[in-house]
């Protein structure tokens, strides 16, 4: 075991007795991920995010935004070593760079301005908020052992794409870090997940919700959260979403209980999405391309051929409030939206 003591173990933050990169599950699923998205407007959506897998010796990241007509995407792999810095956030022309815990990061990607580049900065708007512990055993084995926290800031920086410049100033926009295994990455064969990170002036409105194929409830998350903390915590969550032949979400609206006993209604309409295959959410990631690809929406054997677990990049009201974000949803076979199974 003693090959596995790095520097950090110098750091008084061990949690459990053993060095300090060791984790609860030794196994090559587990994983360290941050995960941002953009909402700048109907014309662009970005998202961006990175891995380690200590126990499958490799690391990744991704950034991609989506334009009228394309999505524009950049994966990098890499191999990942136990005495390596979990924290170097860089690799290949992509980084993602910690500046100030919960408080600042630098997102950049160096690339052709003519194709994709860009050079960003989170700054948080608000409290960090950590999801219960997801945990479900599948016939006996432990498939999912995972956590989250999500954060609210606001982004500014430059983006080039197809050499257009959009300048953003302080957009309000979403982050989240997990850690543990999951069952899957991409879109569920069987079942039903949705999230949401909408943007408003003073708060943010988290949700997650898994369900089985049945319908059956299976995870409920979900919060209003302002600068200083959770406003209210989401007990219920009721949705009846749109969706179009090609099993794209449109738009919909998802009736809520809080635990204040309030209720509201978040109406939403789709303007874009980014789809997260194109980054390297998928079951066979040897059928995603590595570097730089552009993908032409206006091909619908492309389209299906990414369509999985999506981030909607949408207009929103609570209650009539405006705002702006995004509806993640992966749709298998289900009983409302998949009945015959037509996306798994």
């Amino acid at each position: 075991m003693n090959r596995f003591i790095t520097p950090a173990d110098d750091r008084y933050h061990h949690q459990i007795v053993a060095p300090s990169v060791i984790v609860e599950h030794q196994v090559p699923a587990w994983a360290e991920r941050c995960y941002h998205v953009l909402y700048v407007g109907d014309d662009l959506m970005m998202n961006f995010g990175r891995a380690i897998y200590p126990y499958d010796n490799r690391r990744t990241a991704f950034g991609c935004a989506y334009v009228p007509g394309a999505v524009h995407a950049v994966r990098e792999a890499g191999v990942f070593t136990s005495g390596e810095d979990p924290d170097a956030g860089r690799l290949g022309p992509l980084a993602i760079e910690c500046l100030d815990p919960l408080k600042t990061f630098s997102l950049t990607l160096d690339g052709d301005r003519d194709q994709f580049a860009y050079d960003l900065t989170f700054t948080a708007r608000g409290a960090a908020v950590p999801t219960d512990r997801n945990i479900i055993e599948l016939k006996g084995e432990l498939v999912t052992d995972y956590m989250n926290f999500f954060q609210s800031g606001l982004y500014s920086g430059t983006v080039w794409v197809e050499g257009r410049e959009y300048t953003v100033k302080d957009r309000a926009g979403f982050r989240d870090r997990g850690w543990g295994i999951r069952k899957h990455e991409g879109a569920p064969r069987r079942g039903f997940v949705l999230f949401a990170a909408v943007e408003f002036a003073e708060t943010t409105l988290y949700l997650l919700l898994y369900e089985a194929a049945s319908g059956r409830r299976a995870f409920t998350n979900g919060w209003l959260v302002g600068v200083d903390g959770i406003v209210d915590t989401v007990e219920t969550i009721d949705h009846d979403l749109d969706v179009d032949a090609a099993k794209l979400v449109t738009g919909g609206s998802i009736d809520l209980g809080f635990t204040s006993g309030t209720t509201r209604k978040l109406t939403f309409d789709v303007d874009n999405r980014t789809f997260l295959k194109a980054g390297g959410y998928a079951a066979d990631l040897a059928t995603v391309p590595q570097g730089y690809s552009k993908y032409d929406l206006s091909d619908a054997s492309v389209v299906a051929w990414l369509n999985g677990q999506n981030d909607n990049g949408c207009t929103a009201t609570l209650d009539g409030e405006p705002g702006h974000g995004l509806i993640e949803t992966g749709i298998g076979t289900h009983v409302r939206y998949d009945p015959e199974g037509a996306a798994s």
